[in-house]
């Protein structure tokens, strides 16, 4: 019988993050690894200063959230590191971890 760790892991492939359902093959910070993408473009402020809460009026850009598996990573990104996403870079706004699945925040300036 499995421990209620092993099954949330196993649950985490085999569910969650699964390519027969949402998740695709993407290059995530040099790392290809099956991900689900969701792009949330976006004509207003957008939060890339000090702090989260910091926006600047009349920058256009994109935000997309990412929700991989934490082991497919290298690394756990970190606020405002630049984060690759396929052929476009991205700034991590927040990376939360819950049971091993990631859920990243990132937003681009588009001009």
């Amino acid at each position: 019988m499995k421990t209620f760790r092993e099954q949330i892991a196993a649950d985490n492939t085999a569910a969650f993050i699964n390519s027969l359902e949402f998740a695709e093959e993407h290059n995530l910070n040099g790392t290809v690894c099956n991900a689900i993408l969701q792009d949330i473009s976006v004509a207003e402020s957008l939060s890339t200063g000090t702090g989260s809460t910091q926006t600047y009026p009349g920058i256009y850009g994109s935000r997309l959230q990412v929700n991989c598996l934490a082991v497919d990573l290298l690394e756990l990104p970190v606020y405002g590191q630049l984060f690759g996403i396929d052929d476009k870079q991205y700034l991590v706004e927040s990376c939360d971890d819950d049971m091993g699945v990631l859920t990243i925040q990132l937003v681009a300036n588009d001009r």
